[in-house]
């Protein structure tokens, strides 16, 4: 269901709700095989238990990936699905609340785009807020569609260097041991195939004809099909997170996985192979929480030509010395 309207200086408007979806224990385990991402804290039913919220969770990123799926099924022109020649070029998901085994989710959406035209840079921007039940916010952010060659105009980072992350597995880690350009790493290489691409889309919702249409997509800005962004940063993010949780961290119960944000730079396809080179970018006290603090990670994923197909950003919350 959904609202058009236009405002007064030319701003296209639209809104509804996507199709409600309830995460079962089995899409926590169907997510974490997808993507690669096995934390205890989403698969282990009896450390899930000892935790303040009682039971293991779904990873934030599956509530934000069903969001993006729920978007490309029932509201097809915020994600692109029916324009060979639109793309997702950003997108900033925040992670509010955990959400257990059994919750139903239901994913409002609000689009603003001006004339139509999402070529002039900014795009056309949909905001996504995913509740549970109760109305609560569990999971928000926004994606960015763009449309035309602008991709190609804008050059990619130059890659990090490759380092190797030297974890002390004597040393326990605080907020304090880190600092912007620290603890750098390029993890293992993970290549893209077509099942990751057509799980993905079939778990989801996040099928439409550039990932899934050979025909539609050869007449696209790509020339042919490309694996969905937000499944290159899932898989990013597993290959990050298991090489920084190499580290010892402080068993304290603080840390947490706040928001994330990427930005496309080039599509990935199938037989592509990516790895991921992080970094710490910046570390400050939290302003809510007392004895921890946020550090901002870098991540950028490269293809097996060195190039950088996308950037994020990684906010975690991070037990301090005080804790």
């Amino acid at each position: 269901m959904s609202d058009i309207g236009v405002q007064r200086d030319g701003i296209s408007v639209a809104e509804g709700e996507t199709t409600p979806r309830t995460v079962a224990a089995h899409d926590i385990a169907a997510f974490a095989g997808m993507v690669g991402d096995y934390s205890r804290i989403h698969l282990d039913e009896r450390f899930g238990s000892t935790l303040p919220h009682g039971g293991r969770i779904a990873h934030g990123l599956l509530s934000a990936s069903w969001a993006l799926g729920g978007l490309s099924l029932d509201a097809p022109s915020t994600m692109g699905r029916r324009d060979p020649d639109a793309y997702l070029s950003s997108c900033e998901v925040n992670y509010r609340r955990p959400v257990l085994a059994g919750t139903t989710l239901n994913c409002r959406w609000r689009t603003a785009s001006r004339g139509g035209d999402e070529t002039d840079g900014g795009g056309a921007r949909t905001h996504f807020e995913m509740r549970d039940p109760e109305g609560r916010t569990v999971t928000d952010g926004h994606v960015v569609l763009c449309r035309g060659q602008g991709i190609f105009d804008a050059p990619a980072p130059r890659p990090w260097p490759a380092a190797e992350l030297i974890a002390d597995p004597a040393k326990i880690l605080y907020l304090e041991d880190f600092a912007p350009g620290g603890q750098a790493g390029e993890t293992e290489g993970r290549t893209l195939t077509e099942a990751d691409v057509v799980n993905y889309g079939g778990f989801t919702g996040d099928s439409g004809g550039h990932h899934f249409d050979a025909e539609f997509a050869g007449r696209g800005l790509f020339g042919g099909r490309i694996a969905q962004p937000m499944l290159v940063f899932n898989i990013g993010f597993a290959l990050w997170l298991r090489d920084w949780c190499r580290m010892r961290m402080p068993d304290s119960g603080l840390a947490g996985h706040l928001s994330d944000r990427w930005v496309f730079h080039r599509p990935c396809r199938m037989g592509d192979t990516l790895r991921c080179r992080h970094r710490t970018l910046a570390v400050r006290p939290s302003r809510s929480r007392p004895g921890a603090g946020v550090l901002t990670c870098g991540l950028q994923l490269v293809n097996q030509r060195d190039e950088v197909a996308m950037s994020a950003e990684v906010l975690m919350m991070y037990p301090s010395r005080g804790a």
